[in-house]
């Protein structure tokens, strides 16, 4: 697994933690999404931080500005 945390310097403004696994549907999810258990999730072969994922979670997070 692969967690991005984040925060502004003083800790006052945090954004939902981006969790990497492997599995698309991982079981202990339970037919749930990440968003509804209150954090980001993506899947790819080896739970890595790819620069599609981050540009993703980038871009996610300029529009939410």
């Amino acid at each position: 697994l692969t967690f991005l945390f984040t925060t502004n310097a003083d800790g006052s403004k945090k954004l939902p933690p981006l969790i990497i696994g492997k599995y698309q549907k991982p079981f202990p999810f339970k037919n749930r999404t990440g968003a509804q258990l209150g954090f980001n999730y993506c899947n790819n072969a080896k739970a890595w931080m790819t620069s599609a994922i981050y540009q993703e979670w980038l871009l996610d997070w300029d529009r939410k500005l």
